[in-house]
């Protein structure tokens, strides 16, 4: 492999693709980059660019010198690296070594967001179908919405699905006849029936002689007097489609395989 100011392929190290192609790609960096620098004129993350920079021998520049032992003092900890970098001019990797070098600890945003895990983790049996708020409430966290429902969806925290009218459909009939009766399709039906466990339907609609079924009969008329009661009182739209889950999304936290409530 060929050197480029003052980068080179290590003795020894055997030629990969990725290799040889990280070789090519800091080969390309201009001398006295910082890792920030770096990062952005390459695109790449700065862990990686640190790393194959390090390995091919560029020399970042430390730009913790340029920074007088009086200014780091001063810095408040509890600040994001982001902000202190910029407060400083230096790099995050910059504050992020000198936090280490100095056993300042975590940011206030690092340790609230540990604390909350750890409530997650202790808590979740508890937290299974609250909203992303009450769980906000509940653990005095200061964390932003967001963060907070990402932890629980990496939790395995299950969401609070807004309230329907077809939890408490009659489960007895098939597929068909509930998907006619609640103005739905037959796939959405079965995808809430799998959802909520509710077993299989008591009769199967290819049956030809379902209609002679007296109590098929009574039970398909007492959902279809169920179905129209809901409209009448507006406690269903008459269809089962999205739109519901879409407009109380901001309280569901975790990705359904089936189409929410």
């Amino acid at each position: 492999m060929h050197a480029s100011h003052n980068i080179s392929w290590p003795h020894g190290l055997k030629g990969t693709a990725i290799r040889t192609r990280w070789f090519q790609k800091i080969s390309r960096l201009t001398p006295d980059l910082d890792l920030e620098g770096a990062a952005r004129l390459l695109r790449e993350p700065y862990a990686a660019v640190r790393r194959w920079g390090v390995l091919f021998g560029y020399k970042f520049p430390d730009r913790r010198r340029a920074v007088l032992p009086e200014q780091w003092r001063k810095v408040d900890w509890r600040k994001r690296d982001a902000q202190i970098a910029r407060e400083l001019n230096v790099t995050r990797e910059c504050v992020r070594l000198v936090r280490r070098a100095r056993g300042a600890g975590p940011s206030a945003a690092q340790a609230a967001t540990r604390d909350f895990e750890h409530f997650v983790i202790a808590q979740r049996d508890g937290l299974h179908g609250l909203l992303v708020q009450e769980v906000i409430g509940n653990s005095k966290t200061k964390l932003p919405y967001h963060v907070a429902r990402r932890i629980l969806r990496e939790q395995g925290v299950r969401p609070h699905l807004p309230a329907s009218p077809l939890r408490g459909i009659d489960w007895r009939l098939p597929n068909r006849d509930l998907a006619t009766i609640w103005h739905t399709s037959s796939r959405y039906i079965a995808n809430l029936r799998a959802r909520l466990e509710v077993g299989e339907a008591a009769w199967n609609a290819r049956q030809r002689d379902i209609q002679r079924d007296r109590k098929y009969r009574a039970a398909l008329q007492r959902e279809r007097s169920n179905a129209q009661a809901q409209r009448t009182s507006g406690g269903h739209n008459g269809t089962a489609s999205k739109t519901p889950a879409r407009a109380n999304s901001r309280h569901a936290y975790e990705d359904s395989p089936v189409t929410p409530l």
